[in-house]
């Protein structure tokens, strides 16, 4: 497949994105996008596209990372929810620290499985067919995993609580209408 390159603000995550991978092309640090169809590099790294992403969806990533920390108590390379489609979380987690250059970003959704390989690595099977491998410890990937299931969890108790409430204010015993009898 053609790789193109995109403006670097042209690119916002959602929930057909499935991993940013950073990528050198030439010189410069550019960011590999993998998506359920498509794959193609943009200008701005991966980091970037996460905040930029989050910003899109009128949020932060400190914000997304605070409510991360208080969900599931992860300090270091908490995942985040970047926005809510349709009732579910749009969750992404990174390899490394957020702002390391060497850092993926996978979207929870988008993987089937995790393997060690040979070398000690991993390789993160996705669904659309691809696979990436990393120089990073696949238990280390699996609970990064692991987290971000746990913050889907989190998300999704404190939706279904909301929801409640909602209909218990909405539930208001309907006045009894006297009926009229008619010869």
């Amino acid at each position: 497949m053609g790789r193109k390159i995109y403006n670097p603000f042209s690119y916002t995550v959602c929930n057909n994105t499935y991993a940013l991978l950073p990528h050198v092309e030439g010189s410069r640090l550019v960011t590999r996008v993998l998506e359920d169809r498509s794959e193609f590099l943009i200008e701005q790294t991966a980091y970037k596209t996460i905040t930029g992403s989050c910003s899109f969806y009128r949020g932060s990533l400190e914000s997304a990372t605070l409510y991360a920390q208080k969900a599931v108590g992860v300090k270091h390379k908490p995942p985040i929810i970047i926005d809510e489609y349709y009732g579910n979380p749009l969750i992404f987690f990174p390899t490394h620290s957020p702002k390391n250059k060497e850092s993926v970003w996978f979207n929870y959704d988008a993987i089937d499985l995790i393997e060690s390989d040979e070398r000690g690595g991993s390789v993160v099977y996705l669904g659309n067919g691809q696979s990436v491998c990393l120089d990073v410890s696949p238990v280390a990937l699996r609970n990064q995993h692991s987290f971000a299931g746990s913050l889907r969890r989190y998300f999704k108790k404190a939706q279904n609580q909301h929801k409640q409430q909602l209909t218990y204010i909405t539930k208001r015993p309907m006045p009894i209408r006297p009926r009229h009898l008619s010869d």
